[in-house]
């Protein structure tokens, strides 16, 4: 009897032992099932994922992107607007099933998400400053207020190594009113983003990008953890590919007035490699990946 309940015993740990195996969310299914992707994109940010003041809806090139996931699985797409210091939160807690909302790749985020290769964009900080301030060097930066959003990964770098007095604010409203008022130097922020704010005339009269652009670090788009490896993952992945392939990213840039990147065109140039040429990217990332392909 006393062995029969050590069997027992020993089972039922086993049991649950497996049990506790944490294993891939099933998640691409259960979009199919609802019949809904549901994206969180940016709000904030001109051309990316901004609030359009007519209608109210989400515009720009990440919501296009959103829309061409959705197509594909052919489902339709709901799209949530989030502000750079909500972006973690979002996809961690399953408010959303993915995050297309210009999210730069560091090893903190990669720990934190499943980031999604091949990476889709690039971008680095820059300075939106007043050109009365006469900015030629990022030393000039010592001591200075600086206003940024909170979540910017380069905003602890940009302090330690040059003394800013970085002020991150919650959103760009906020940050966008105190550099137009005086109270900050500067606008530390994404250069992709400031060149976009710089094609309109409001901003371009009296601010400008003085600077070169530091920590250029590629975008990915971001799901749960559990998603690792698992078929939503693979699904981004072989879509990315194909919008490099394509040029689509591109076509996308010029539909909404951003300059071309070489980020990109290097992309399109790397992904329509052939296989017999070096440096062939392959169809699919896995462990034999060029890393420049990634």
């Amino acid at each position: 009897m006393k062995f029969l309940q050590t069997l027992l015993t020993l089972g039922m740990m086993l049991v649950m032992a497996v049990g506790a195996v944490p294993a891939c969310a099933d998640t691409l299914s259960a979009i199919k099932a609802r019949g809904t992707l549901i994206v969180g994109v940016k709000k904030d940010v001109p051309l990316w994922g901004f609030t359009d003041p007519t209608s109210g809806e989400i515009k720009g090139l990440e919501p296009d992107l959103a829309q061409r996931v959705a197509d594909h699985l052919g489902v339709k797409l709901q799209l949530v607007g989030v502000l750079t210091a909500e972006r973690r939160e979002a996809v961690t807690s399953g408010r959303v099933d993915v995050l297309i909302a210009t999210l730069s790749d560091t090893p903190e985020r990669r720990a934190a998400m499943a980031l999604v290769l091949p990476h889709y964009y690039a971008s680095g900080a820059n300075l939106l400053a007043r050109k009365s301030e006469h900015f030629t060097d990022w030393s000039a930066l010592r001591n200075r207020r600086v206003c940024g959003r909170r979540g910017a990964f380069y905003n602890r770098p940009i302090t330690v190594t040059y003394g800013a007095d970085v002020i991150a604010l919650y959103s760009n409203e906020l940050t966008a009113a105190a550099l137009r008022d005086g109270r900050c130097s500067a606008f530390l922020y994404d250069d992709t983003a400031i060149v976009s704010l710089l094609q309109s005339p409001v901003w371009a009269q009296d601010f400008e990008m003085p600077l070169k652009t530091l920590h250029t670090t590629p975008w990915a788009m971001a799901l749960a953890p559990s998603e690792r490896g698992g078929a939503l993952e693979k699904t981004l992945s072989q879509l990315i590919i194909g919008w490099h392939r394509t040029g689509a990213l591109q076509t996308l840039e010029a539909k909404w007035g951003i300059p071309a990147t070489p980020y990109l065109q290097q992309m399109n140039r790397l992904w329509t490699r052939k296989a017999n040429q070096p440096g062939f990217c392959g169809d699919a990332i896995s462990s034999s990946t060029p890393q420049e392909c990634q």
